[in-house]
């Protein structure tokens, strides 16, 4: 995520709801690129297994054939996407930037690296309105520089506007380049080779596609205990946190993110609608009995998933020797909800298992 933070400039977002929410957008997009990725390289290195005579490789064999890949995957790509990462976050700020009747150019690097068909566009002006910017606002290729700036009304383009919209088409149209990451908060679109690859199937990977330990090998560790609190002391708990404002509560979590716990207070609708709430109506769960572990929760969590089937609600779970405390938080970064799963309950391997599925965020 550090391209996306550092091409929008993290350290003005605090105050920029904006800003927040373009930032979450292309995250979200990343965590689906490199679920997609992880994927692809799993098939990838599953079917190197086999040798060209249709036998299984030996051990040695495997190793030095994914050794000599392995180049492939973490340097030459990783170097690629994190630098079109990086400028399409820039681009995507910038285009949030710009005033909605701003006229803005293409602009190049203006060196012998650029394409010819980037240099083509060089100085075409159009209004940020115009249909020319809705699949050619840059990034328009990998290690593509070239940007858009404020322009002229009136500006004489060498190429007529049909002339410039289909400029990049033949190369772009089936191409994750054929986009406007301001409009679509999309880096890597659906047609990038590992979402083609994948079809989907990142977007619902299981803890034991990502190789990560059953209940009973986290079980099997020591783990914290939660302390047990009264109704009395959860409102007490309540009443102690600094504020956001009249009396929710924004606790920054492990992925950087403000996540908001809502009051009722000075709010329409149910009361039970809002995390303060809805954690005392929930009386005879008693979520209160733990309710107060909810910032640990969210800055110690053991995994953080992504569930893309229910509206990109984000999974926070912590291990406890009490049991497993499970939050949801919605897209919008307001939690919803908090309960336990217990400790040797006859479902608890089902409601862990489909707790844990999606796109992991965290482990």
């Amino acid at each position: 995520m550090a391209a996306i933070d550092k091409g929008i400039g993290d350290d003005n977002l605090t105050d920029d709801q904006a800003r927040k929410r373009l930032t979450e957008k292309l995250k979200q997009n990343i965590y689906a690129f490199s679920a997609a990725k992880s994927f692809t390289q799993m098939q990838y290195y599953r079917d190197m297994m086999i040798g060209e005579d249709g036998s299984i490789l030996g051990k040695s064999s495997y190793i030095k054939k994914i050794a000599d890949t392995g180049e492939i995957f973490n340097k030459k790509f990783l170097e690629a996407e994190y630098e079109n990462a990086y400028y399409s976050a820039v681009m995507a700020d910038q285009w949030e930037r710009y005033a909605e009747d701003e006229i803005l150019q293409y602009s190049t690097a203006g060196d012998s690296h650029v394409r010819p068909s980037h240099a083509a566009l060089d100085k075409y002006t159009a209004p940020k309105s115009h249909p020319f910017w809705i699949n050619n606002y840059p990034p328009n290729g990998w290690g593509c520089r070239c940007i858009a700036t404020p322009g002229k009304a009136g500006y004489q383009n060498r190429l007529t506007d049909k002339e410039a919209g289909n400029q990049l088409k033949a190369e772009n149209k089936d191409t994750p380049f054929y986009n406007n990451v301001g409009l679509s908060k999309v880096i890597f679109k659906d047609n990038h080779p590992y979402f083609v690859n994948s079809r989907g199937k990142e977007l619902n990977l299981s803890w034991e596609q990502y190789g990560m330990p059953d209940l009973a090998k986290i079980r099997s560790e020591e783990l914290p205990a939660y302390k047990i609190t009264t109704k009395e002391d959860y409102l007490n708990w309540w009443e102690k946190q600094p504020k956001s404002n009249e009396n929710d509560i924004s606790i920054k979590d492990i992925l950087g993110n403000e996540i908001i716990l809502e009051s009722a207070s000075g709010k329409k609708g149910r009361e039970s609608d809002y995390f303060k709430h809805h954690i005392i109506r929930k009386e005879a769960d008693k979520r209160y009995e733990y309710a107060t572990e909810v910032k640990n929760v969210l800055k110690n969590p053991d995994e953080v998933w992504m569930n893309h089937k229910d509206s990109n609600t984000k999974i926070y779970l912590k291990y406890y020797e009490n049991g497993t405390l499970k939050l949801v938080v919605n897209e919008n970064n307001k939690a919803e909800t908090m309960f336990l799963i217990e400790k040797d309950d006859k479902s608890e391997l089902n409601k862990l298992g489909e707790a844990r599925k999606g796109i992991l965020m965290y482990r």
